[in-house]
C-alpha cells in the first residue's frame, strides 16, 4: 500500500580485540618449530653426511615434487604462523584483531594437528620406529628419528597456534558488543519514513514543605517594599465663568438713610453709617 511506513532496526556488532604479548610469543615459537619441520630433509642431509661415512643424495625427497607433496603442510604453516606473528605484534597494544583472524588461527591448525597426528600413528606403529631404535644401526636410527621430527614440529607449532586463536576467541567473547540502531525504510513512494524519537522520562513532582515559610504568630508586621505607584493629580479643570449679559431693564433706584442720607441696603433694618432704625 501506497503511503505505508515501515520501521526496520539493524543491529551493528563490532568485535575487536588486542593480541597481547602471549599470543606474540605462541606464533614466533611456531614458526620456529614449523621451520625446523620444514627444513628437516635439507639439514638431515648434511648432518647424516658428516657424520656417517656412507654418503647420500637426499634423505626422503630426491626431487621438489616429492618435497612438495611430504612437506607441503609444514611450509604452509610456517607462512602461516608468521602471518600471526607481524599480526599479532602490531595488533599488541591495539584492538584490531576481529573474529575472523580468530577463526582461521583455530581451524588452520586444527586441520594440521589432525594430519600430522595422523602421520606420527603411521611411523609409531606401521614405521616399526621401536625395532629401528632398538635393534637397527645408527644410520637407521637417525632416519626414523629424522621421520618422526618431521611430524612433531609441525604438529606441536599447530598445536601452539590453536592454543592462541582460543585466547583470542575468548578476549572477543568478553569484549562483545552490539548497537542497536533504528533505520527508517523507504516506502513504496520512496519517501524516507520519520525516525521515532525517545519520548522523554516524566520526573515526579514532590510537594515542597511549606510549613518553614510560614509566619510565626508572634511575628511584627512588616512593611511591605513594594513599588509605589505615581500619584495622578485629580485636579478638576476650573470653569470659566461666562458673563450674563446686562439686564436692559432699569434697576429700581437704592434706598436712602432717612437720618444721615446714606444708601442702605436692600431689606436693611437698620442703617450702617448712623445705626438709627430705619
Amino acid at each position: 500500500m501506497k503511503g505505508l511506513i515501515k520501521m526496520t532496526k539493524k543491529i551493528y556488532t563490532k568485535k575487536l580485540t588486542y593480541a597481547g604479548m602471549s599470543l606474540c610469543l605462541l606464533s614466533f615459537f611456531a614458526f620456529i618449530l614449523s621451520a625446523a619441520g620444514a627444513l628437516a630433509d635439507p639439514v638431515g642431509k648434511l648432518v647424516y653426511n658428516n657424520i656417517f661415512k656412507n654418503k647420500i643424495d637426499f634423505m626422503f625427497t630426491p626431487d621438489i615434487f616429492a618435497y612438495v607433496n611430504i612437506y607441503g603442510l609444514s611450509c604452509a604453516l610456517v607462512i602461516f604462523s608468521l602471518v600471526a606473528f607481524f599480526t599479532s605484534a602490531r595488533a599488541k597494544g591495539k584492538k584490531k584483531l576481529d573474529g575472523a583472524f580468530a577463526g582461521f588461527l583455530i581451524l588452520f591448525p586444527l586441520v594440521v594437528m589432525i594430519t600430522k597426528g595422523i602421520m606420527i600413528y603411521y611411523v609409531m606403529v606401521k614405521g616399526h620406529f621401536s625395532n629401528a631404535i632398538t635393534r637397527g644401526y645408527d644410520n637407521d636410527k637417525f632416519r626414523v628419528a629424522l621421520s618422526l621430527a618431521d611430524d612433531v614440529l609441525p604438529f606441536i607449532a599447530a598445536f601452539l597456534l590453536f592454543i592462541g586463536g582460543l585466547v583470542i576467541a575468548g578476549r572477543l567473547m568478553g569484549e562483545d558488543f552490539a548497537v542497536e540502531i533504528p533505520v527508517a525504510a523507504k516506502t513504496p513512494d520512496s519517501t524516507p519514513a520519520p525516525i521515532p524519537m525517545a519520548a522523554p522520562q516524566e520526573q515526579s513532582f514532590v510537594q515542597p514543605d511549606i510549613t518553614q515559610f510560614r509566619k510565626p504568630d508572634n511575628a511584627e508586621p512588616v512593611m511591605s517594599q513594594g513599588v509605589t505607584e505615581p500619584e495622578i493629580s485629580q485636579e478638576i479643570p476650573q470653569q470659566t465663568e461666562v458673563a450674563e449679559p446686562a439686564d436692559t431693564a432699569e434697576q429700581p433706584a437704592a434706598e436712602k438713610c432717612p437720618h444721615c442720607g446714606s444708601e442702605l441696603k436692600s431689606g436693611a433694618k437698620f442703617c450702617s453709617v448712623c445705626g438709627n432704625k430705619i
